[in-house]
């Protein structure tokens, strides 16, 4: 089966190099190799750690990104041709991407924990990702898109199942949720919370913006920790049951440790760009359990998350903030990297 295009290149967004920036070129339209599908890419979103790739820091310099390679991994696309041995998916399919390749032999893989297997590798990290007009998906991590899903709500699953799974850990029924952080993770986690029966989601922001999205999103308590500290919202007897980490700041995490409830749950969503000072001996005497989110479940966070989008329960439409081609990503970056916007698109 051959694509649906006259020409052999594409346009696509590059690392060339291991140092700060994106370069938009053309390249050559891959093909697929056994196990592996193409798919012609409608829309994909730009995630936290493709700024962190834009901007080269620390992170994105130390997990062996491939170099040059095409960047991005969140995305919605139609299959276009099929590589050999592949059987669950036929041309025409809408499908969105499960970033985790995993390898499907190792104990973890063998026991329902493919998101974390032990030789993970990624995909838009260490195999060329979605910032293009087409692109080549392993088969394991492909998934088929429900057709009550708008397409540009398809093409963020991959970080909304982010937030699902933090909820899920975070067992939110009934309890009183504060969300550390507005930007994408943490606005999805908030939404999650609520969808799966929270009596009540706080979420902090220093951006007002984001708060405002935020507020169109859900019926969340919303509020900037500069002006409202977090001491004057839970006081006394009036604590947090979860707390869910966002931001990645030592200090947004430490300010709000002391309000969570004496058995009480934090969950840890963001990256930390070093050490974090904690104070274990207060987690150890109120019995506080602290758990780590490394992406989804595959694939149980998935079908939660689409039973909870046909039930109406997540309305995540209002945090895509802004669209740009693929040509003006640069302004599509700045615009995510000065938080302007929440949920940033990238159309080829």
């Amino acid at each position: 089966m051959t694509t649906k295009t006259l020409t052999k290149t594409m346009k696509s967004i590059i690392k060339e190099n291991a140092g700060p920036g994106l370069t938009f070129k053309q390249s050559e339209i891959p093909q697929p190799g056994k196990g592996e599908v193409l798919i012609h890419v409608k829309f994909s979103a730009i995630c936290g750690s493709d700024l962190h790739i834009y901007q080269w820091n620390d992170w994105a310099a130390g997990v062996g990104i491939k170099v040059p390679g095409v960047s991005g991994h969140e995305c919605v696309g139609e299959v276009v041709e099929l590589g050999s041995g592949v059987t669950s998916f036929t041309v025409g399919d809408r499908v969105s991407v499960e970033t985790h390749i995993p390898c499907g032999e190792c104990e973890l893989c063998l026991t329902g924990k493919q998101h974390i297997c032990e030789n993970l590798t990624y995909f838009g990290l260490h195999i060329d990702g979605c910032f293009a007009e087409w692109a080549v998906v392993p088969e394991v991590c492909l998934r088929k898109i429900p057709e009550f899903i708008p397409e540009e709500v398809a093409a963020i699953l991959e970080p909304l199942g982010v937030g699902v799974h933090a909820a899920q850990v975070g067992d939110v029924q009934g309890k009183k949720v504060a969300v550390l952080g507005a930007g994408p993770i943490g606005l999805y986690s908030a939404c999650a919370s609520l969808a799966l029966g929270a009596e009540s989601v706080y979420i902090s922001d220093l951006k007002q913006s984001r708060l405002d999205v935020a507020l169109q999103c859900g019926d969340f308590k919303a509020f900037n920790p500069a002006e409202t500290p977090i001491s004057s919202i839970f006081s006394g007897d009036n604590k947090a049951d979860v707390i869910i980490e966002t931001t990645g700041s030592s200090r947004a995490f430490n300010e709000a440790l002391p309000y969570l409830k004496k058995g009480g749950k934090a969950v840890m969503v963001g990256l930390f760009p070093g050490d974090v000072p904690v104070n274990l001996s207060s987690i150890a005497t109120k019995e506080i359990t602290l758990s780590g989110i490394s992406g989804r479940m595959m694939w149980e966070t998935w079908d939660l998350m689409e039973q909870l989008l046909l039930e109406n329960k997540l309305n995540v439409l209002p945090s895509i903030t802004h669209r740009f081609s693929l040509e003006d990503f640069e302004e599509a970056f700045r615009v995510a990297l000065n938080g302007e916007g929440v949920k940033v698109l990238l159309r080829p």
